[in-house]
């Protein structure tokens, strides 16, 4: 599908008039992406966006508008709401952390994209394309007024006042704790240097997965390893709030998935002495660390690990994702899709992906509504990925694994298993 970046404002209205006679299938997205945050409307990400669409939706006719706001139309043609549906979740998921995406309860932001059917309303898509444009203009006269009073290097006229109608930043990348500071590329360096000496064993932590039919006793199926933050910001003695830039954090992830990797590899009776699964990043499993460490690794043990990718990360890059996945497979190695909701779980197709298990997050909103049409259709999608393929995480309580069990599901991770299984336990997960 054709990329236009240029005159997006006017090829647009020019698009609409050739289809006016015949608008029937025709359907056009908008992406509010001029109201995302500064550091999520980088060129980067929005050419990530572009390729999501163009992956989705490429092969049918119509074309892709980059405006110079960085807002996003999409015209396309003969196109399913179901193939819609999914190009804005993935979108909305490329941009989780932004609150244009979600709002701070965790609820999709109805203004993230708008979908017109042109059939029906192709006078009212134009007129807002023709205020667009309108208002590009006037910017455009703006800034030719003002040219003399400005650098080269000003902004381009209109963009504060976009900016100051932006929705404020998510609470933990805008809320500084008097006693805490915020994570920066300088604070990074000296983190990454710590890092390197410090010993993660004390910070590292197992949770089981758990089996848990009816009328039968729970039993343990294998443990995440993973490194808790808290108790590794103490390790570090750090005053640095390591979740407040998911950028820089993603970066220091990596980094600890190499030391994870270390750790492992040194002392694997320690630690792979039973089934395990490790949360690792893509850039990670296409790495040579990764394949030093397979290497290290015996066969007979491959195939009690599984290894856990972030449904962030599978978006943020489908290609490298699918390489990974399939290399690591090969290998041996489980692969279990995490981060995922029940507004996410039915949009995911396991077996298209290749995931062995998925982990879906436990939701207590959903289980008070049993009967709901959501939970009907959440079921449904169980049933398709496969009820022994997902495992029900953040269970704290009975009541989550018995409506996890009325699903179908049999596999369960949380603090109520991990009291089940160590009741004696004095370190909460």
């Amino acid at each position: 599908m054709k990329v236009i970046n240029r005159d997006a404002e006017v090829k647009l209205i020019e698009k609409l008039s050739d289809i006016h006679d015949d608008s029937d299938r025709w359907v056009a997205v908008c992406f509010a992406f001029s109201r995302l945050l500064e550091h999520y409307r980088s060129e980067y990400q929005i050419k990530i966006a572009i390729n999501l669409i163009n992956d989705l939706v490429g092969e049918n006719e119509g074309a892709v508008y980059l405006c110079d706001d960085s807002t996003i139309y999409v015209l396309t043609h003969n196109v399913t709401k179901a193939l819609i549906d999914k190009m804005i979740f993935q979108l909305r998921y490329l941009f989780m952390d932004d609150p244009l995406a979600y709002t701070e309860e965790g609820e999709e932001n109805s203004e993230f994209a708008a979908v017109y059917d042109l059939d029906r309303s192709w006078e009212d898509f134009m007129a807002i394309s023709k205020g667009r444009l309108t208002q590009k203009l006037k910017r455009g006269k703006s800034q030719q007024r003002n040219l003399p009073q400005t650098s080269s290097a000003a902004k381009p006229a209109g963009e504060t006042k976009i900016a100051s109608t932006q929705p404020a930043a998510p609470k933990q990348e805008r809320a500084e704790s008097e006693s805490m500071r915020m994570l920066t590329p300088v604070s990074l360096a000296g983190i990454e240097r710590d890092l390197s000496n410090a010993d993660l064993s004390r910070v590292t932590r197992r949770q089981p997965i758990c089996a848990a039919v009816p009328d039968t006793m729970v039993r343990r199926v294998f443990d995440e390893m993973y490194i808790n933050i808290g108790h590794l910001r103490s390790l570090l003695g750090v005053d640095v709030d390591l979740l407040s830039n998911r950028w820089l954090f993603k970066y220091l992830t990596q980094i600890l998935d190499d030391r994870m990797l270390d750790m492992l590899q040194r002392s694997p009776t320690r630690y792979m002495d039973a089934p395990i699964s490790l949360n690792l990043n893509v850039p990670t499993l296409l790495s040579n660390r990764f394949s030093e460490f397979d290497a290290s690794i015996k066969p007979a043990v491959k195939v009690s690990i599984v290894i856990e990718i972030q449904l962030a990360d599978v978006f943020n890059d489908m290609a490298g994702f699918l390489i990974a996945k399939d290399t690591v497979q090969k290998l041996g190695y489980r692969v279990c899709l995490d981060g995922v909701t029940d507004l996410s779980f039915t949009q995911i197709d396991r077996q298209k992906l290749g995931f062995d298990l998925v982990k879906l997050q436990w939701n207590a909103e959903v289980e008070s509504e049993s009967k709901s049409a959501q939970t009907k259709e959440l079921s449904d999608a169980i049933r398709r990925c496969g009820v022994n393929r997902v495992i029900l995480t953040r269970c704290d309580s009975r009541a989550a694994v018995e409506y996890g069990q009325s699903l179908g599901i049999s596999l369960f991770q949380g603090r109520y298993l991990d009291k089940v299984m160590n009741p004696k336990a004095t370190i909460e997960n």
